[in-house]
């Protein structure tokens, strides 16, 4: 059997702030780097034992990737299908922007059954879940036993698991990814089962993000 292992990237300056960052840049904020640290730390107590880490090549979960592959001997291989969705002409923008400026959008994004949804220049929800399962096929046929680390985005993460677990990839709404989050998972036969989501017992508590009511999992990748 696999033993997967996702973890979200650190805290960005857009997350931070409340903007979608897709396929963009966004540094990490101190309070990011610091989970970094106490991600690797953690990792190297109790996944000694992995074989493969896998990440996003954007800079934001590359360098959360690259701490981890040092305190655990590991070179992190880049999948280019584990980016975060491309926001397209609403890169950077905050939900407050898009329900006041973009609201047609606005409105279609609340359409959580609407996997033909299409960010304005960016990406359909549909390629973005296809490319998402296509990932993590691609990783547990060349795993079919081990530990396996993968450091992606939280859409990417929050997709993944429901590919995962059901196959309605309309349940990704239903995940709460935090930065620097361990959700576990064991796969074997091609049956997975989830043994811990979202644990982030190896962080110190963080205040909520102050970003309105209609805040929802997709707003802050």
């Amino acid at each position: 059997m696999t033993h997967l292992i996702l973890i979200r990237h650190a805290q960005t300056v857009a997350n931070a702030e409340g903007r979608w960052v897709g396929w963009g840049d966004t540094p990490l904020t101190p309070e990011g780097q610091a989970e970094v640290q106490a991600t690797a730390r953690r990792l190297a107590a109790e996944a000694s034992d992995a074989v493969a880490l896998y990440t996003s090549p954007l800079p934001r979960t590359w360098e959360t990737a690259a701490a981890i592959g040092q305190a655990l001997g590991l070179s992190p291989v880049p999948l280019d299908d584990l980016r975060e969705i491309n926001f397209g002409e609403m890169e950077g923008v905050t939900l407050e922007e898009l329900k006041e400026h973009h609201t047609e959008t606005y409105l279609q994004w609340r359409d959580r059954e609407n996997v033909n949804f299409t960010w304005p220049g960016g990406e359909r929800r549909a390629d973005f879940f296809q490319r998402v399962s296509a990932a993590f096929d691609h990783i547990l046929a060349r795993h079919p036993q081990g530990t396996v680390i993968v450091v992606g985005h939280g859409g990417t993460l929050r997709a993944a698991l429901a590919y995962l677990l059901s196959g309605e990839m309309s349940r990704w709404w239903g995940y709460s990814i935090e930065h620097c989050a361990l959700t576990r998972l064991l796969v074997e036969g091609g049956e997975a089962r989830l043994l811990a989501l979202n644990d982030t017992g190896h962080l110190a508590p963080q205040a909520p993000l102050t970003t309105g009511k209609d805040f929802e999992p997709e707003q802050s990748p």
